[in-house]
């Protein structure tokens, strides 16, 4: 085993034990959990995972996702190991995980297996969802997730097609997931030879001028073709933003499926067609045109509802697709270029659409400002006086890039500056703050639709209100993710706690408590969390109090509902946990602040930021008059008349650089002034 390999077995190994933050029962669910982020995230999976741990004589799930409109259905079953040592993932194992979960799907097509389960239970809403759904399925894929090693003697399990559900079987060693965090896009590659699986001949003509970052192309791609990538690879085919907005927003579109049902031969005048970016092409000169033959990483990063569509219709509704045809932009990026180009094609090529708004984006400017936090503000220290930073991750794999290609010690050193437990990625961050908003029922549809109704709001505040994102929202950010944390802990660990339904028990005992506080128009201290890095005494009495009658009256839904996981994504469960009259110690009330106490603060916070604003925009000012851009930029704006008076002016002066030097309120002007040209075309 590599070097490499061993350090993130152990990594993620600790991360587990981490997160599970209670008895070895709990380190399979966060190992479950882990794993499975990282698949959804790849686009390996394309729903979020359900927990739902069963076994029996025979028979072991540990989670699984279904997505109605495929009918796909993801069965999870795990090999895991808690020993510090590597271990083999043998053949044995393997036959006998995939025999076991086998048994379940086959036994939950039966109304009697399902109807001898507890209720109330996640293996309950499984079987009975696999008995409803039994005439939809048409894709069984099985997972067999391990933090083992593959053996080198282990051989995989074959596709098995029966009367109308194909079966895959998936082994997921912890050297495959590794390989793919370790890959430049954090997901495996495609390849797709289009001589292999069509047909038909793919023709395409150019459209680029000589460059060396891409080449684009115009092609039509047959409704047939396209339905049959979506349906071999699915998710993956899809950018990580536009993957994100349809787990959040549902992937088939009426207007169109009624277009391809009703007047399939207008489909292609409808429509607007894909955008889509492949790392590499291979292609044939023919008498016929230009001809491609293969595709390499082929990403849509705009029309993935209307790929969606045409699947679901000639999967579903048994549509023809013989009259469907597509247009295409195909744009070839080069591998070290993809992770700077994709997002920007992707953001732009979205910009008339719900998937727009810039919010959604890595590369906005709040997800920026809060990396920049992240990356200099430390935490106070802790007991041994030892200060370390939260780690905010605002493009999937940052983590893992800054270890990469490290020495020991330093590595050793960077693990100490950012512990992997003070890690947060964009979606933990939306829960964090969503719960605080009182909207748990959001969160707990999952970390895709709630990080949506996230971004949504922060889109619609920064406009007005950017300054409110400064030093002070980052620091109470991290004490909603130590209050997050601490709660998730505190059911663990509890005597009542049963294993299932932790992540909604979490959300809503948090916007519980969170709207106690409202109601008594007082607020939080959320920078005594932050200064302690971790809750006082008297909330931690709260949580314990709180979670408990949280836990039971989630876990006891009215009559006529037995889906626990579905009924907490209602309102009507919030409204039912709003309505619990719970007493809490007078020791927590006395620790809320008054409305002044916060005003005071977040003015403070206010002016500190308008500081930060000014030093930025002058080191931005700089670094373009060092590169000897701004004679540049001022020429393109005057050619497009987008200067008032003042910006001509403030332009001779970022010209004159390093004989004048703008102050921080000229240097704001100036860079406004940037952004706007941006946005008609400026490239710097």
């Amino acid at each position: 085993m590599s070097e490499h390999l061993e350090s993130f077995r152990e990594s993620f190994l600790q991360e587990v034990f981490t997160a599970a933050q209670a008895g070895e029962n709990f380190y399979e669910s966060s190992f479950i959990e882990l794993y499975a982020k990282d698949l959804l995230e790849s686009g390996e999976i394309d729903n979020e995972l359900e927990l739902c741990h069963w076994g029996e004589t025979g028979i072991k799930v540990d989670g699984y996702s279904y997505n109605e409109d495929d009918g796909i259905l993801n069965l999870f079953v795990s090999v895991f190991s808690a020993d510090i040592e590597n271990k083999s993932l043998t053949q044995t194992e393997i036959n006998q995980a995939f025999k076991r979960i086998e048994n379940f799907f086959q036994r939950s097509f039966s109304k009697t297996y399902y109807s001898k389960l507890e209720e109330s239970t996640p293996v309950y809403d499984l079987a009975y969802q696999i008995h409803k759904n039994k005439s939809n399925i048409s894709t069984v894929k099985y997972y067999l997730l391990s933090n083992k090693i593959l053996s080198d003697r282990a051989e995989a399990i074959p596709p098995k097609q029966g009367e109308t559900i194909s079966f895959t079987y998936n082994i997921w060693d912890i050297s495959r997931l590794f390989r793919m965090d370790a890959s430049n896009q954090q997901k495996e590659d495609i390849f797709i030879n289009f001589d292999e699986i069509s047909k038909e001949s793919l023709y395409c003509l150019p459209a680029h001028l000589d460059t060396q970052d891409y080449k684009s192309y115009l092609l039509v791609i047959p409704g047939t073709l396209l339905a049959m990538l979506y349906h071999k690879y699915g998710a993956r085919l899809l950018e990580q933003n536009v993957r994100t907005f349809l787990q959040a927003r549902g992937k088939v579109n009426k207007g169109l499926r009624n277009t391809i049902i009703n007047q399939p031969e207008k489909f292609f005048a409808y429509n607007n067609g894909l955008t889509t970016t492949a790392e590499d092409i291979e292609l044939e000169e023919t008498s016929y045109g230009l001809k491609i033959k293969s595709l390499k990483n082929l990403q849509i990063v705009n029309g993935g509802q209307t790929t969606a569509s045409i699947y679901s219709a000639m999967r579903k509704d048994k549509a023809d697709l013989s009259k469907i045809f597509v247009q295409v932009k195909l744009t070839i990026v080069a591998p070290e270029q993809v992770n700077d180009l994709v997002p920007k094609i992707s953001e732009y090529a979205n910009t008339q659409n719900k998937v727009n708004a810039a919010d959604f984006f890595s590369n906005h400017p709040f997800h920026i400002r809060i990396e920049d936090f992240s990356r200099r503000v430390y935490a106070p220290a802790d007991e041994m006086g030892k200060q370390s930073k939260w780690f905010y991750e605002r493009a999937r794999g940052q983590y893992q890039d800054m270890l990469a290609h490290k020495t020991k010690a330093e590595k050793k050193k960077l693990q100490l500056e950012y512990p992997k437990q003070q890690l947060i990625t964009k979606t933990d961050l939306s829960k964090f703050e969503n719960v605080w908003e009182c909207i748990p029922h959001t969160v707990a549809k999952g970390a895709q639709y709630s990080f949506i109704e996230y971004a949504r709001e922060i889109g619609k505040r920064w406009e007005k209100y950017e300054k409110e994102y400064n030093e002070l929202y980052y620091k109470s950010a991290i004490a909603k993710a130590i209050i997050f944390k601490t709660t998730e802990s505190t059911i663990s660990n509890s005597s009542w706690f049963i294993r299932d339904y932790r992540a909604q028990a979490v959300a809503y005992s948090i916007s519980y408590m969170a709207q106690m506080i409202k109601d008594e128009k007082k607020f939080f201290n959320f920078l005594y969390v932050w200064n302690h890095q971790k809750v006082s005494p008297a909330t931690q009495e709260a949580l314990d109090i709180i979670t408990e009658e949280v836990y039971r009256e989630l876990t006891n839904p009215p009559a006529g509902i037995t889906n626990v996981g579905q009924w907490a994504k209602k309102e009507g469960c919030w409204l039912a946990v709003q309505k619990l009259k719970i007493d809490l110690p007078q020791e927590f009330y006395d620790e809320l602040l008054e409305k002044q106490d916060m005003d005071t603060e977040k003015k403070q916070a206010k002016k500190i930021q308008r500081i930060d604003n000014g030093i930025e925009a002058q080191k931005l000012v700089f670094e373009l008059a060092e590169k000897k851009k701004w004679c540049e930029i001022k020429q393109f704006g005057i050619e497009n008349d987008m200067f008032s008076p003042l910006e001509a002016d403030l332009m001779d002066l970022a010209c004159a650089i390093p004989n004048k030097i703008p102050s921080e309120k000229q240097a704001l002007i100036i860079v406004n002034a940037l952004h706007n040209l941006e946005e008609i075309g400026l490239g710097i």
